[in-house]
């Protein structure tokens, strides 16, 4: 079996933490003084769902910055159940309450993206160092590396049907995603020009689309909510269980990249011990990696600064040919995915 000389990353938010982009406790805060000003009807009805599972005193403010952000998402997904239970649901993708949750969460990252000359370097310099072949993972929901590998004229795509594009494997969905097809009574004041993801060739019943508009924040910026937009958002807590099978193809393909991929990248990624669909996404792969490699052919580094990344991860560094990096992403990790690169090229057969 031949390893081939690509390789696959892995990021988690602090990948993107650098660029601006608020990581989950800020993000909160932020979406939901945006949901009030813009939307207030179904965000009294949100916020008095924040009060009952946060069990807030009757006239004092919710503080979001303090807000579960998983506890919140379960209890919405258990207000949808209950109203399903009664016969009404609103629409199968979801809520009211969940679907603009969702919205205000996407509009919120991307007025907080960086505009393309202000793209810290250490993005363009990651974004030049992927190669055709190299496969990403990321758990994130922003569109910073899309962003960032058009800057520097790399093709991306977001499933495997172009086999000289950057695979983009965006497991929890993405600001620029939609699921399902557009009725009649939605429209744009811009074409958005959606495209299949193809979802639905291989195990799905419900197809996914995607527009390369609105990874820029001006597509979101008019007065008006744009009925088309409906952000596809894998949230935490309990409906992550529902939400992952609209995008399940996703989750099936990774299990071939160990087997035939080189080295593993795994940045910012915090693990979460109750995160049961990443921990499990590893620990059934990862012998794809051990299983199919010489005991030195292959390495995983893991780069992430948090305190207890090392009894995170410690299923993954007991594997073996792992090294923790307990630092923050720096330039200094790109030169070393291109020093092991120029190495594996020495020593591989593509």
């Amino acid at each position: 079996m031949n390893i081939k000389n690509n390789r696959s990353f892995f990021l988690g938010a602090g990948f993107s933490a650098e660029a601006g982009i608020p990581l989950t406790a800020e993000l909160l805060v932020k979406a939901m003084q945006k949901f009030q000003e813009e939307c207030p009807g179904i965000f009294w009805r949100v916020n008095n769902y924040a009060h009952e599972c946060t069990l807030t005193p009757e006239g004092q403010d919710v503080d979001y910055s303090k807000v579960d952000f998983s506890e919140l998402c379960t209890f919405l997904e258990f207000i949808e159940l209950r109203e399903y239970g009664g016969g009404e649901r609103w629409k199968d993708s979801g809520s009211k309450e969940k679907l603009s949750l969702r919205y205000y969460l996407a509009k919120t990252i991307l007025e907080a993206m960086p505009n393309v000359d202000d793209i810290p370097s250490i993005y363009i310099d990651f974004a030049n160092e992927l190669h055709e072949g190299d496969i990403v993972i990321t758990f994130n929901w922003d569109p910073l590396l899309e962003v960032a590998l058009q800057t520097v004229g790399k093709k991306y795509c977001y499933n495997y049907e172009n086999p000289n594009a950057i695979k983009l494997c965006k497991l929890h969905g993405s600001v620029n995603w939609r699921l399902g097809g557009l009725h009649e009574y939605q429209t744009s004041p811009i074409n958005l020009g959606w495209k299949s993801l193809k979802f639905t060739d291989g195990i799905l019943d419900t197809e996914m689309y995607f527009s390369d508009k609105l990874i820029n924040y001006s597509a979101w910026s008019g007065d008006e909510r744009n009925s088309q937009v409906e952000p596809f958002l894998v949230l935490p807590g309990y409906g992550k269980a529902f939400d992952v099978r609209s995008n399940a193809v996703l989750w099936y393909k990774p299990e071939f990249i160990f087997g035939f991929t080189h080295d593993v990248y795994i940045i910012g990624l915090s693990l979460a011990q109750d995160d049961f669909f990443i921990r499990s996404f590893f620990l059934s792969n990862l012998p794809h990696l051990a299983r199919n490699s010489a005991s030195d052919a292959r390495h995983i580094h893991i780069i992430n600064p948090a305190g207890d990344v090392n009894e995170n991860y410690d299923f993954v560094l007991n594997v073996g040919n792992s090294t923790l990096h307990n630092e923050k992403f720096e330039d200094k990790h790109i030169a070393m995915m291109k020093y092991n690169r120029n190495l594996t090229s020495q020593s591989i057969t593509p």
